[in-house]
């Protein structure tokens, strides 16, 4: 199978993967043949991108490191806790959520369950996203992600938890937002920047409360925003002051928000987002967290179509993650952009005078303006 932006799907094409929608329900199955009703219907429901089953591609397979059934069973959760405390918000009713952590503890533990079970997938996490930029899927892909350091980082089962958990109700205070800011389909303004940084004191001042959710959970949510160089917020912490848990859900959180699209902007290709924490390190948040998530990254998810520097064309068929600059690629296109009539593999670590340039569709990704440079006070265009 090989990723295609939704603007090149056509009529015909066979699905490659199941698509969810943003409550995490089954909104195409793999296998179904799509028709222009149904593209229709994967663009008003904001999808940018879906596997399509190629011949050529046939047996490259982009293999899921949670199950959908995992991945459902989580978002499910997430999504009837935001509604219950959204529907309190709205009548001004006391929030009441019995047994709350009980419920994401048995949620995060399927996450972890398949994590674990998927040990040989932890190398390189290529493909995570759901391509759907609801913040159900957000949160889960922020735990699946923040889980692989923790694990990298030897943590036991009780630690894991706790960050886990932390990690899925990140951003639970933004429920406490004005409803036009969370439905808005352009940035935020300046002065509404300024009133969503409290989402964070929000989400904690819930957490905190329920007596089934670990402190440290709650202390996720209140200093994710937070940076080494006290340029975060709310509190303007630095160093030793931010726990790791919060940190490392703080990397996780700016990849998947550089790497999902936004309804003004295309999505930032992975190596983009890995070169702003790359320069990140050290500055806003600790090297050796950096390295140990983007360690779990691949530079060039399988089933993307890159572009050499020949011209050539191809989908990325394997990654080596000592080597995930380096893949294996199944050249579909010659150098002056005709179809390949036997496609054939380049692993470019024997090809050590082949490189990849770039990614052959530009409707799915946008040219980078994320640079090593970045700080937090000059972040990309719209990190939170």
């Amino acid at each position: 199978m090989r990723l295609v932006s939704l603007r090149q799907v056509r009529p015909g094409m066979k699905l490659g993967r199941t698509i969810f929608t943003e409550d995490g329900k089954v909104l195409l199955g793999t296998g179904m043949v799509l028709t222009e009703r149904l593209i229709s219907g994967l663009t008003r429901s904001k999808v940018d991108a879906v596997y399509i089953d190629d011949p050529r591609t046939a047996d490259i397979q982009v293999e899921e490191v949670i199950r959908p059934q995992t991945r459902q069973i989580a978002v499910e959760a997430i999504e009837k806790t935001f509604k219950q405390i959204t529907n309190s918000n709205k009548l001004a009713r006391k929030i009441s959520l019995k047994e709350m952590g009980l419920h994401f503890q048995r949620a995060f533990s399927s996450i972890l369950d398949d994590l674990l079970l998927n040990k040989q997938m932890i190398g390189h996490l290529t493909n995570i996203s759901s391509h759907s930029p609801s913040m159900y899927h957000h949160a889960v892909n922020v735990a699946v992600l923040s889980t692989a350091v923790g694990m990298s980082l030897g943590y036991n089962r009780q630690r894991l938890i706790d960050l886990g958990v932390g990690a899925m109700l990140h951003d639970v205070g933004k429920l406490s937002l004005p409803e036009e800011m969370l439905t808005k389909e352009e940035q935020w303004t300046a002065e509404e920047k300024e009133i969503a940084k409290e989402h964070t004191r929000h989400g904690f001042n819930l957490l905190r409360k329920q007596h089934d959710i670990s402190l440290l959970s709650a202390h996720v949510c209140l200093q994710h925003h937070e940076r080494l160089n006290g340029s975060g917020y709310p509190q303007g912490l630095q160093g030793k002051q931010i726990h790791e848990y919060a940190q490392i859900v703080g990397i996780a959180d700016v990849f998947d928000s550089l790497t999902s699209p936004r309804p003004w902007r295309k999505r930032y290709m992975p190596q983009d987002a890995l070169e702003y924490l790359l320069g990140s390190g050290g500055h806003l948040f600790e090297h050796h967290l950096v390295n140990a998530f983007i360690k779990h990254i691949a530079v060039f998810p399988i089933g993307s179509s890159v572009v050499l520097g020949t011209g050539e064309v191809g989908v990325v068929s394997r990654v080596d993650p000592d080597y995930s600059h380096r893949p294996t690629v199944r050249i579909i296109k010659d150098g002056r952009g005709n179809d390949v009539l036997h496609p054939y593999d380049l692993d470019l670590k024997a090809n050590l005078q082949l490189f990849v340039v770039g990614f052959e569709d530009d409707d799915l990704f946008r040219m980078s303006d994320v640079s090593s440079t970045q700080t937090e006070t000059n972040p990309p265009d719209d990190l939170p």
